[in-house]
C-alpha cells in the first residue's frame, strides 16, 4: 500500500496536539513521525516538550502541572500507575533526544540527555550502547582521552520547505510583485522587482554547460542611474543586538546620541530603561513590537555572549524580534510583512525548490546551522519570559516555524562589526535589499547603520574582472547603471580570490557561486594550473 505523503500524514498528529496541547504522548507520537520524515531537529523539539511535561505532571508546584497530569492521566492504560507511565514516556524523551540529537550533530547536548537518562534508568541498554558511540566518535575526531566538555554542540539539518508549510506564498505571482513593488517605490523609486532566472550553485561540469537555472526575484533599474547616485535607502524595524549596554536605539540599533544630548533620546513611557534614537522610532516601536515586551525580562537574553557564539546569538534575537512583532500586530510569524517575502534557500524536491544541485538529495543536504540551545532552549525561554504558554502556541511557534524563520534569517541578515573586538554585534533584516541577488562583480556598494543604503558604484568602486580588468576606470569600468539592468549586491568580500569567495557561498547559499566573474576566474585558475 502507498504511504500517505508526509503532510497528510503530520496533519491529523498536529491537530491533535493543538486539540491537546500538554499530552506528552502526543508529542513524542509526532517526534517518531518526524525522525521517520528525516527531521531529527524536529523530533529532538516534541521531544524536550514531552519531557518537560512529563515532568510537570509529577510535579505538583509546577506551572502546567494540573493540565499536565490530566492529559497524561488520560493517555494511560487504566492499570497502569501515572508514575509507571511517566516513567516510561521520560525514558522515550531521552532516548529520542539523545539519537536525535546525535543525528543533527549536537554532540554535547546528546551526551548530556544520554547522561540525564541514564540517572533516571541505569539499565537503559539503548542509552548506554548511545554513549559507548558518542565517546568512540569523539576518540576518533580528536584521537585523545574523552572530556565531554569539549564536545561539538554545532550542528546542522535540512534547511526545508515543509510540505505542510501554507504560509509561503508565491513571490511570483501578480499579487506578490504588485505588493513587493510597492514596497520597493517606498525605498527605491528607480527600481522594480522582477522575476529573473539564476544559474544553479553546482560543481557538475555537466549542468554548468547545460546552462541550468532556477527561478528567483532580482531588483532592476527602471532608468538609467549615475555612477555615485543613491539606489535604496532602507529602514528596518527587524533588528538585534548582542550587546547588553551599550548605547544603542532599541528599534533601529543605531548608535544613541552622547549622554550630553539626553534631550534628544525618547524612552518607552513604560519601561525607561528601553531607549531609542527618535521619536519616529519610538512610535514604530510602540505599534510594532515593543508592547510584547514591555516590561518582560527578556533584555539579557543572548546578549553579551562567548565570541564564538556572537553570530548564533544575532540570529537567535530577531527570532525573538520575530516573536515580538508576532505578538503585537496579532499575526503569525511567517505572515508578516518582514518575513514573509524573504528566501530562505529552502530545499523541497517535491515542489522543485531546490537553491543548489548539493541540496537535490534531501537525505543528506544539511544546510541550516543548528545547536540544542539556539533553535530549541532559548527560543522557548524567550518565549516564556514575554508570558507565552509555550504549549497552547503552537500554530505560531512550532519548532518547524522557527527553523524556517532561522532559514530566510541566514543569507539576508547584513551585521555591523564591533570596532572593539571585530566580533557581529548588530544585524538586521531588509526585505527590499535582500531581494537584490548576489554577484563577485556588484554594481553597488552598501552601507548599514541603523539604515541601509545602495549607491551605484563609480571610478575605482568597480569591480573589475576579466581580459579587460586592466583597461582604466573608462568605458565598461566606469561605473553606474544602466536601465532594465539588474541591481547586484555583494554577501561577501569582492577582494576575496575565486577559492574564497566560492567557500563562502557553499556555506551561505548552499553551493558554489556561478556568477559571470566566478566562472571566468575559476576556468582561467584551471587553465594556469594545466599549463
Amino acid at each position: 500500500m502507498k504511504q500517505p505523503a508526509s503532510e497528510d500524514r503530520w496533519r491529523p498528529l498536529t491537530e491533535r496536539l493543538y486539540e491537546s496541547p500538554y499530552n506528552a504522548k502526543s508529542y513524542l507520537d509526532r517526534a517518531d513521525l518526524y525522525q521517520e520524515l528525516g527531521f531529527p531537529d524536529l523530533a529532538a523539539g516534541d521531544a524536550y516538550k514531552a519531557l518537560l511535561l512529563t515532568d510537570e505532571a509529577t510535579d505538583e508546584s509546577g506551572e502546567y502541572h494540573e493540565v499536565a497530569h490530566d492529559a497524561l492521566m488520560y493517555s494511560k492504560d487504566e492499570d497502569v500507575a501515572l508514575e509507571t507511565h511517566a516513567k516510561s514516556l521520560a525514558s522515550k524523551c531521552y532516548r529520542l533526544l539523545t539519537s536525535c540529537l546525535r543525528a543533527c550533530g549536537c554532540l554535547k547536548s546528546a551526551f548530556s540527555f544520554c547522561e540525564r537518562g541514564l540517572a533516571v534508568d541505569p539499565d537503559h541498554e539503548y542509552l548506554e550502547k548511545q554513549k559507548a558511540a558518542i565517546i568512540y566518535q569523539y576518540g576518533n575526531l580528536r584521537n585523545a582521552s574523552f572530556d565531554p566538555a569539549e564536545l561539538s554542540d554545532q550542528g546542522s539539518v535540512r534547511r526545508e520547505l515543509y510540505p505542510w508549510n501554507v504560509h509561503e506564498p508565491d513571490r511570483f505571482s501578480p499579487t506578490s510583485l504588485a505588493f513587493l513593488n510597492a514596497e520597493l517605490r517606498k525605498v527605491a523609486p528607480k527600481c522594480s522587482v522582477l522575476a529573473v532566472d539564476l544559474p544553479l550553485l553546482t560543481e557538475d561540469s555537466a549542468l554548468i554547460s547545460a546552462k541550468v537555472t532556477i527561478k528567483q526575484l532580482g531588483i532592476f533599474a527602471n532608468e538609467e542611474i549615475a555612477p555615485g547616485d543613491t539606489v535604496l535607502h532602507e529602514t528596518s524595524i527587524l533588528t538585534a543586538n548582542n550587546r547588553l549596554h551599550d548605547p544603542l536605539c532599541d528599534a533601529c540599533s543605531s548608535e544613541l546620541p552622547a549622554i550630553s544630548s539626553l534631550e534628544s533620546i525618547y524612552a518607552c513611557p513604560e519601561c525607561d530603561d528601553t531607549v531609542f534614537c527618535s521619536e519616529q522610532c519610538l512610535s514604530v516601536a510602540l505599534s510594532t513590537y515593543h508592547p510584547a515586551i514591555c516590561g518582560k525580562d527578556v533584555d539579557a537574553i543572548g546578549k553579551d555572549t562567548d565570541p564564538k557564539e556572537a553570530a548564533n546569538a544575532l540570529y537567535l534575537l530577531l527570532l525573538g524580534r520575530v516573536m515580538a512583532l508576532s505578538e503585537t500586530q496579532d499575526l503569525h510569524p511567517l505572515e508578516l510583512k518582514e518575513t514573509k517575502y524573504i528566501w530562505g534557500d529552502f530545499i523541497h524536491p517535491n515542489s522543485k525548490y531546490v537553491h543548489s544541485s548539493t541540496a537535490s538529495d534531501y537525505t543528506i543536504a544539511h544546510h541550516l546551522p543548528f545547536s540544542f540551545t539556539c533553535n530549541i532552549l532559548s527560543p522557548l525561554h524567550i518565549l516564556e519570559k514575554m508570558d507565552i504558554d509555550i504549549y497552547a502556541n503552537l500554530e505560531r511557534y512550532d519548532f518547524w516555524i522557527l527553523n524556517t524563520l532561522y532559514a530566510k534569517f541566514r543569507g539576508t541578515a547584513s551585521a555591523r562589526l564591533s570596532t572593539r573586538d571585530g566580533r557581529p554585534e548588530v544585524c538586521a533584516v531588509h526585505p527590499m535589499w535582500c531581494l537584490a541577488n548576489h554577484s563577485c562583480a556588484p554594481n553597488v556598494r552598501w552601507e548599514w547603520g541603523g539604515e541601509i543604503k545602495f549607491w551605484a558604484r563609480a571610478g575605482d568602486e568597480v569591480v573589475r574582472w576579466g581580459p579587460e580588468k586592466d583597461t582604466g576606470i573608462g568605458g565598461i569600468w566606469k561605473g553606474g547603471i544602466r536601465k532594465g539592468q539588474e541591481v547586484l549586491n555583494h554577501y561577501c568580500d569582492p577582494d576575496l580570490d575565486v577559492r574564497g569567495r566560492r567557500e563562502w557561498a557553499v556555506g551561505a547559499l548552499g553551493g558554489m557561486c556561478m556568477c559571470e566573474r566566478c566562472l571566468w576566474e575559476a576556468e582561467r585558475s584551471k587553465s594556469l594550473r594545466i599549463g
